[in-house]
Formats: structure tokens, C-alpha cells, sequence
């Protein structure tokens, strides 16, 4: 069960007495709900019924009146050290489960304003130790209950508080966090050294830490204790996983006009659609970005509005696969244009499966290992079929090439040797299960140390993706999927198989060059 930790210790801005900011209300009228039971309802609607909710003493009564039962800690150590206690006895729980883990533990501001799906993205999506939502950073400074980060791709590589500064730092987090059950300990002990840092005299260094990152709205204290817990994630090692909030609203509102503005963004944005368009892949290649992707989301919400799975999409995939193997075989004109066309809606539908996964947040690893599985199946039964047809096909008709078996089989070889070096380079990566991060410490005003180069050859690689031609460039001549079908198709279309096998064995043998080329230069930079 996920366990949400609502710190609800922000203050009203202005006033000579400024109240709680969680109980500020989203409308006019007393039946309006207030920001927090808002927060509640929402994670009651993801599942997520375990909650407990800090405050200060004096804000506590206008909570409870709201309905809320509260947890009162009288500074930011004390909240540190309760979330410590539930982050225990979360661990503690989660040991005492069937499968030894449970659900994750989420962090949460009382006065947050987020869009269903970005607290949907947190929750079920989120993957690895920890992960934070993030905003753009104001291009003037700070904003109200945002704390400034650097990023590092999807990896927070710095943090920021009052008593930390931040060396570049081009977002901003609003104090969201997810850690997952397992390194709930950690968290735990890390909420009470930061709780003892506070209680230490000239242990940190003084607030103001870094420049302009104050609050738009007075009233604020000197530090949050989720805001500390993210420093302390990310300079004690532990991979820390931005999930930006983007056209999705995520706002701290400190004051009436704050809510009321967020509000209104929250429900100017179709959230359907932004769901959807998240499902493409953002990083694909060329010919699934622009021939395939402009229309396939539309396929995989019809096919989610129909109840189908992603398997059962694959599994229609490889049956226009094998019909257009079929066709290939036929060794006629007609045949192979019919068989380019069914390869394309076979490409089409392999991207849908994938699409449909990540809008109706149905992964599995089944169906990860299920695809890549018919993938390989597909592109086999397709080299099989166009061999079978150059054969078949009448001597001296346009399609007739011979015995060309040989050259099916050093194309699947080389397609074969290309995905096994390419996996195990991937797995020679991935970092070692013991070793985390060198930390950095907690007391340290600037995080210098954290902010290193990175390689010349992945330097190099960034530098030239941010180039579109050479970002496409890079994506077409490694030749993928997408490019790999397209190549089949027309060849054979236009041609016969033996244009079709030189020309994958040829392209092939480029791509392989130069991704080979590639990582031996970044494992020799390493």
C-alpha cells in the first residue's frame, strides 16, 4: 500500500496573520473544498488511502476543522524526524509482505495544485529509487515553495535549499517526491541525520544559500523538510529521477489569487490528449516519427477504447508480419506490393502496441520480452518469405533473383550479431548493484564536487544532437526498425529480394561500423 506523507506547513502570504496555505479554498463559499482535502481526494481516487498530514501547532485547528486529521510538529526537524517514524514503519511493513516490498512512499506540499495525471505519472509510473516532479525555474528567480535543481537528462544531478546552493540549476521542484518502499530505510535515516544537522548549531550553513530562489510569497520558513530530503537523496547517492510536469499544471499556491489561477490552468488542459501524446516515444526514429506517430496514438486510444491489450495487439502485428511474408513468397509483382503493404500496417501496429501500453499504464515485462520476441520472429519470417519468392517468381519476370538464401542468412546473422552486441554493451553499463554514487556532504553550501564533465566522446554526441539534421542523421544510419521495414518495403517493391538483402547487408554493415566505432570511443573515455 502507498503511504503519502502531506506536509502541510505552508503560510498564507500577507496578512498580519497568515494562516495555513493547505486550507486555502478552491472557490468562493464555505462549501468550497480546500487545497488539501482536494490533495486528499485526489490520491483517494489513485488508491492511495494511507494518509498523514503534518503541520505546525498553530495551523493544526483550521485543519481539523477542515476534516484532517493532523500530525503537529513545532519545526522543520521535528518533521524530518516524524517522517522518519512512518518512513520506518513503512519499511518495517513492507518487509512483513508477501513479496518483501509494497507500495512506494510519496511525499507531498499541502498546498499543491497538480494535474490528475502528472500525480498519476508519480505514482505509477515512476521507476528506480526515487523520483521528483519538476518545473521550469522562473526566469527571474524563484517561485513560491519551489527549490532549485540542476538536471542531468532525467537524473536530478543537484539540489537546492536554503542551505545549499546549486551550480546551473535550470528547473525547479515543488517538493513532490516518490521513494520506493524498498530504500524506505534509507529515507528514514537520512530525515533524522538532516533532523540532527538542524538541531546542530552551525552544522549548516546559514539560510539564503543560493541566489534568487526566494519565495514569491512571504511567510515562508527558512527550509522544508522535503526540499532537504531531495538534497540529501541526491548528494548521498541515491538516483533521483525527474519527472517534469510540462504542459501539466504543478503549482504551490501561497495565497487566493495563486489557487484560483492554478485552478483555472488545471482545467484549461486536456489531459487525455496530453496522456496520449506522452505515449509516443520521445526519442524514436525517423520513420516512426514521421511516418508513423502523427496517427498511431489516435489507433492505440480506439484500440484502448475497445479493451484491447498490447499483446493482443502484437499478436495481430505478426499476423500481417506472416501475410506479408506470405505474399513476398508469392514471387509476383502484385505479391510483393501487397507484401510492402502489409509490412507497413504490421510497423504501424508494432507501434501501437507500445503506445497502447504506456496510455492505459499496462506494462509488464511479459509483454516487454513478448514484443521483442515477435519482433525477431517478424523480421525472420519476412526474410523467409522474400527468399521463397525470388526463387519462385518466373525466370526473367522483374521479381525473379535467383537463390538468394545466402545472402537472407548473412542478413539475419548480421542483424542477429548487431542486437547481441548491442545488449551487451547495454548490460555492461548498467552501474554495479553495490556501488552507488560517491556522496557528497550535507553540509556543504555549494555542490561543485557533484557538477563533473562528462566524457568527450558523450560530449560530443549531445553536442551534435542538438542539431536536428545531424539528430536524424544519427537516428537513420544506425538503421533501426522502423528504417530497416522501410528499406524492405520499397526495395521489394519497386525491385526484388536480391537488391533488398544487398542493400540490409550493406546498411547494415555501415550501422554496425559506427555504433561499434561509438562505444569504443565512450568505454575508452570511461
Amino acid at each position: 500500500m502507498t503511504r503519502a506523507l502531506i506536509i502541510a506547513t505552508g503560510r498564507t502570504a500577507g496578512g498580519p496573520d497568515p494562516g495555513p496555505s493547505a486550507a486555502l479554498r478552491c472557490g468562493d463559499g464555505r462549501e468550497a473544498p480546500t487545497l488539501l482535502t482536494r490533495l486528499c481526494r485526489r490520491l483517494a481516487t489513485l488508491n492511495v488511502p494511507d494518509l498523514h498530514v503534518i503541520t505546525r501547532p498553530d495551523l493544526a485547528p483550521l485543519l481539523r476543522k477542515d476534516g484532517h486529521d493532523v500530525v503537529e510538529c513545532a519545526t522543520v526537524a521535528d518533521d524530518l524526524r516524524e517522517i522518519a517514524r512512518l518512513a520506518r514503519t513503512a519499511a518495517e511493513a513492507g518487509a512483513d509482505g508477501a513479496d518483501g516490498r509494497g507500495g512506494p512512499i510519496m511525499l507531498l506540499p499541502g498546498d499543491l495544485v497538480a494535474s490528475d495525471e502528472l500525480l498519476c505519472r508519480l505514482l505509477m509510473d515512476a521507476k528506480g529509487p526515487a523520483t521528483a516532479l519538476t518545473v521550469p525555474r522562473p526566469g527571474g528567480g524563484g517561485a513560491y515553495g519551489v527549490a532549485p535543481v540542476r538536471l542531468d537528462g532525467d537524473r536530478i544531478a543537484s539540489a537546492g535549499s536554503p542551505f545549499h546552493r546549486v551550480t546551473g540549476a535550470g528547473a525547479g521542484s515543488p517538493g513532490a517526491l516518490r521513494v520506493a518502499r524498498r530504500h524506505a530505510g534509507a529515507l528514514a535515516d537520512l530525515a533524522d541525520r538532516l533532523a540532527a544537522l538542524l538541531e546542530t548549531p552551525g552544522a549548516l550553513a546559514g539560510p539564503n544559500a543560493f541566489a534568487g530562489a526566494g519565495a514569491d510569497a512571504g511567510g515562508g520558513e527558512a527550509a522544508e523538510a522535503a526540499e532537504l530530503l531531495l538534497v540529501g537523496l541526491v548528494r548521498t547517492g541515491v538516483p533521483v529521477t525527474a519527472c517534469p510536469a510540462g504542459r501539466l499544471v504543478c503549482v504551490r499556491a501561497g495565497g487566493r489569487r495563486a489557487v484560483r489561477v492554478a485552478l483555472e490552468a488545471a482545467e484549461a488542459v486536456d489531459e487525455d490528449r496530453v496522456r496520449l501524446e506522452a505515449a509516443v516515444k520521445r526519442d524514436d526514429g525517423f520513420f516512426a516519427t514521421f511516418a508513423v506517430s502523427p496517427f498511431s496514438p489516435y489507433l492505440a486510444r480506439w484500440a484502448a477504447w475497445w479493451g484491447l491489450t498490447p499483446n493482443t495487439v502484437s499478436a495481430i502485428s505478426l499476423g500481417f508480419a506472416v501475410l506479408a511474408a506470405v505474399w513476398f513468397s508469392d514471387g509476383t509483382r502484385a505479391g510483393m506490393v501487397a507484401g510492402a503493404l502489409l509490412l507497413y500496417v504490421s510497423f504501424v501496429l508494432d507501434c501501437v502496441d507500445g503506445q497502447l501500453a504506456r496510455y492505459t499504464r499496462t506494462f509488464s515485462a511479459l509483454g516487454a520480452w513478448l514484443d521483442a520476441v515477435l519482433d525477431r520472429v517478424k523480421e525472420a519470417a519476412v526474410y523467409a518469405g522474400l527468399a521463397v519468392g525470388a526463387g519462385a517468381a518466373a525466370p526473367g519476370s522483374p521479381v525473379h533473383a535467383g537463390n538468394v538464401w545466402g545472402l537472407a542468412v548473412a542478413a539475419l546473422a548480421l542483424l542477429a550479431v548487431r542486437h547481441l552486441v548491442g545488449y551487451a554493451f547495454a548490460a555492461r553499463r548498467r552501474p554495479p548493484a553495490a556501488g552507488p554514487p560517491e556522496p557528497f556532504p550535507l553540509t556543504a553550501r555549494p555542490d561543485g564536487a557533484l557538477a563533473g564533465r562528462l566524457p568527450s566522446a558523450e560530449e560530443l554526441s549531445r553536442q551534435t544532437s542538438r542539431v536536428a539534421a545531424l539528430h536524424w542523421a544519427k537516428k537513420i544510419i544506425v538503421l533501426p526498425m522502423g528504417e530497416r521495414l522501410a528499406l524492405i518495403a520499397v526495395t521489394a517493391a519497386v525491385a526484388d529480394a536480391r537488391l533488398t538483402f544487398t542493400a540490409l547487408i550493406a546498411w547494415g554493415s555501415v550501422a554496425a561500423a559506427y555504433t561499434l566505432a561509438g562505444r569504443v570511443m565512450r568505454s575508452a573515455a570511461r
